[in-house]
């Protein structure tokens, strides 16, 4: 899982992909990168490094990122390595100059890989599932004979998506012709765009855009757009692609469409809470969550002193989870501002170090109270149990827990890091079992069914917990491997 952001039309392209980059964070926090393509010299110039935004591209770089058109990611790692030449944005010389990101897995990254290499003679340098996709869109584009429009793009998408299979979202800068972006053919990973109208200052700033009336961005969430000014916000549709020119030019269109099939965790812990998913509010689930697993809770009502979430994102559901059950709500667990998302950590001893750095307990509201613990989800159950324990030994009485994700018990392919079935706490387990290896004296998940209910009619991919995979695993094998290597592999700084 990672965030996007591309930017085209306007001189502030750069700044606006870093800007926006920010609003995607809480996507990725192994690397980060922004590239802009410079027409006036036909270059590209690209900032990008290990770490948090802030971290690997300093503010003062920003000014040397020249062009109007930009390309920005921010990389959870679920395949591969976080070593620098894995980093994103990608590049290659030909055809034309191709940069490129994505968010998402390919599952048969490997043999589309093998198969470039033997029939075109396209070797990858990194274990960078991206650069599959990023050759096989190039060897599309190679065949245009010199003359880039809607059929061309077409014809290389649809070659695209009949060879790389996965969920991903991805967003590409073409070089002197403009931006693209694209989405797999189930729409399992999020992207939108939207258009903004330029200021006389933009357009007097630099002379090749006076033409124009709008710039336009795409992004992973609508949050980043909304935030830089960008209106009339769309959701990509499974299997469409977008391509503006530097003309202000857009080509849209949609080709051969599989089942709709939007990963449902994007809603209950990736996506910011103000952000829009396929018109719907993350918010607004989030409270509906809530609610449907209250309902759940209304038999247990008198043995609950007080409803505690686990921040952040489970605050909208416990709010109205406390509500349903005319419980107090407590914000007993103070986090660390500057710890990471302990879920998207890359290794089982890095997760459970910083679970330890990110959570510090108000005691006087826990001494002697039975508390319900709301959480967004149970993985591996990490934070879960060290959460427990720092209640009772600040003098919880009784701790159960909720979660508002029914049970985990099937790998994800397609982006989020639990690609291995013995790593996740529900697989094979029942409740009572899921309790006590977590040390809760209950536990109360939201079914299937009611989840269902909840996203009112979308069918969203819910693989992890049913085992319906909407795209073909047979060949993930190769990418369950690269990620148990990497797994062996330990952070810097943790030890």
């Amino acid at each position: 899982m990672c965030g996007l952001i591309g930017i085209i039309g306007t001189p502030y392209a750069a700044k606006e992909s870093y800007l926006g980059l920010l609003m995607l964070q809480h996507r990725g926090q192994d690397s980060a990168g922004i590239l802009s393509f410079d027409p006036y010299s036909k270059s590209f110039h690209s900032v990008k490094n290990l770490g948090e935004i802030k971290a690997a591209i300093p503010e003062s770089r920003i000014e040397s990122l020249r062009g109007t058109i930009s390309l920005g990611h921010t990389r959870y790692s679920t395949i591969g390595s976080i070593r620098e030449e894995e980093i994103q944005p990608m590049v290659m010389n030909y055809p034309y100059g191709i940069a490129m990101a994505h968010n998402g897995n390919i599952v048969n990254a490997e043999q589309v890989k093998n198969q470039l290499l033997k029939d075109h003679k396209r070797m990858s340098l990194s274990k960078n599932d991206l650069e599959a996709m990023m050759n096989t869109f190039a060897e599309g584009l190679s065949k245009d004979k010199g003359n880039l429009n809607e059929d061309v793009l077409t014809t290389t998408l649809e070659s695209v998506y009949s060879k790389v299979k996965g969920g991903y979202s991805s967003v590409g800068v073409i070089a002197d012709h403009g931006l693209v972006a694209f989405k797999d053919p189930n729409g399992i990973r999020p992207l939108c765009w939207g258009r903004r109208k330029l200021t006389d200052e933009e357009k007097k700033l630099d002379p090749s855009i006076s033409h124009l009336t709008y710039s336009y961005a795409v992004a992973s969430e609508s949050k980043s757009l909304s935030f830089l000014g960008y209106e009339d916000i769309e959701e990509l549709e499974q299997s469409e692609f977008i391509f503006i020119t530097h003309q202000g030019e857009i080509t849209k269109k949609v080709l051969k469409q599989r089942k709709l099939s939007p990963c449902m965790f994007e809603w209950i812990y990736f996506a910011n809470a103000d952000s829009k998913i396929w018109n719907k509010s993350v918010y607004q689930l989030r409270l509906k969550f809530g609610e449907l697993l209250g309902e759940k809770l209304l038999p247990f009502k008198d043995e609950i002193d007080i409803v505690v979430p686990v921040p952040d994102t489970a605050r909208p559901s416990a709010i109205t989870i406390s509500e349903k059950l005319n419980v107090p709500y407590r914000e007993v667990l103070i986090k660390n501002r500057y710890a990471q998302r302990t879920f998207i950590l890359n290794t089982q001893q890095a997760r459970e170090k910083a679970v330890q750095l990110k959570m510090n307990v108000i005691k006087e509201e826990v001494e002697g109270k039975s508390i319900l613990l709301v959480d967004d989800s149970i993985v591996r159950g990490t934070t879960s149990k060290k959460i427990i324990q720092l209640l009772r030994a600040n003098g919880a009485k009784k701790v159960m827990i909720a979660s508002t994700c029914p049970p985990i018990i099937k790998p994800c392919f397609y982006g989020i890091d639990f690609p291995e079935e013995n790593q996740l706490i529900a697989s094979n387990k029942s409740f009572e079992q899921i309790a006590n290896t977590i040390r809760a004296d209950s536990a109360f998940f939201l079914e299937v069914d009611e989840l269902k209910k909840a996203f009112d009619g979308l069918n969203v991919c819910m693989a992890c917990l049913n085992g319906d995979y909407p795209v073909d695993i047979d060949q993930a094998q190769e990418m369950i491997n690269s990620r148990i290597n990497h797994e062996n592999t330990s952070l810097p700084g943790i030890s």
